[in-house]
């Protein structure tokens, strides 16, 4: 099982961006991306105009997607196999177009659900009335830069935690809402996803499943083993104890080394409550024992960033408990 970095949320000039589409393939190749999935406005133009010059995203793996946009908020779906009409979308009846989505083959995410709404960004809010989580693949806790700063991170960090805390399987993810290249004094977030090959039907089993993490830039190996198996991040566990295995390895993007990113202690959450606090510094590896009870845990690394101290940096998906 190897991470990979994805970026889950990005446009072109086919909607709002002022990338082309061959600008926004490079831009991200420069980045340090693996995987990259184009989600333009209620169109897929751009993923059609790379299939005919794939030459532009050289070994980086290209997904479809769209930003499913209304006037009540925005969805990211990543490779369905047909386009569900937006303009059925009602606030109380969502559940039945997000079912189709899922029925289509694709993966549903909330975009930004506490950004700006109308009048000055019409729709870009949530204000759908979901009944049912369950066909909800992820939350964008993180969306656009500097997102350690935004207070609307923090109302969708808790969006997410309150629908875990009531029983529902739903991970977090980070999207860049990236449009054009920004300055070199603004950080952006990463998504890792776990793949044991790298496909699309590989990403968007991760991403239904929950295998993978948002950074600020350092990367986490993670997994517990119980009962002679390893396990990773989605994945069920047993009531009872099991060995948590975790790593703290380096930045890989060279933009984001410049912020002074550093890991410096390990949270381990069951259930919204800390149970586990150790110290974990880059290159080092720890084993931890944990007790297991029903519901859910899941880690967030803490450290330096921007030369304050005890930032959050690292928000893992959780492993389920029953």
């Amino acid at each position: 099982m190897d991470y990979y970095a994805i970026e889950l949320h990005a446009h072109t000039n086919h909607s709002d961006g002022g990338f082309t589409t061959e600008e926004l393939l490079g831009s991200a190749q420069n980045f340090g991306y693996d995987i990259l999935t184009i989600t333009d406005h209620n169109t897929v133009a751009p993923y059609e105009e790379w299939k005919n010059n794939r030459h532009w995203s050289g070994d980086m793996l290209v997904i479809p997607g769209i930003e499913w946009t209304t006037y009540l908020g925005h969805m990211l779906v990543i490779g369905s196999k047909q386009m569900i009409d937006w303009r059925k979308a009602d606030r109380d009846t969502i559940d039945s177009r997000i079912s189709e989505i899922k029925g289509s083959g694709g993966i549903v995410g909330i975009a930004h659900p506490f950004s700006i709404g109308s009048p000055i960004c019409t729709g870009c809010r949530w204000e759908f009335q979901v009944k049912d989580y369950d066909n909800v693949d992820f939350i964008e806790l993180w969306n656009r830069v500097n997102p350690d700063e935004s207070f609307r991170s923090r109302l969708a960090y808790e969006m997410w935690t309150d629908l875990l805390k009531k029983g529902q399987r739903i991970s977090c993810s980070a999207g860049r809402d990236w449009r054009r290249i920004e300055s070199e004094m603004d950080n952006t977030a990463l998504t890792y996803i776990g793949l044991q090959e790298l496909t699309e039907d590989g990403v968007k089993e991760s991403l239904e499943n929950g295998n993978f993490y948002i950074t600020l830039g350092p990367r986490l190996q993670m997994q517990i083993e119980q009962n002679g198996r390893i396990h990773h991040l989605g994945q069920e566990l047993q009531v009872g104890v099991a060995q948590l295995h975790v790593s703290l390895e380096s930045i890989l993007q060279e933009k984001l080394q410049n912020f002074g990113f550093k890991g410096e202690r390990l949270v381990v959450i069951q259930n919204e409550v800390v149970i586990k606090e150790i110290e974990l510094k880059e290159n080092q590896s720890r084993e931890v024992p944990l007790t297991l009870h029903p519901g859910y845990v899941r880690l967030e690394l803490y450290g330096e960033a921007k030369g304050e101290k005890d930032r959050l940096l690292v928000i893992s998906n959780p492993f389920y408990v029953v």
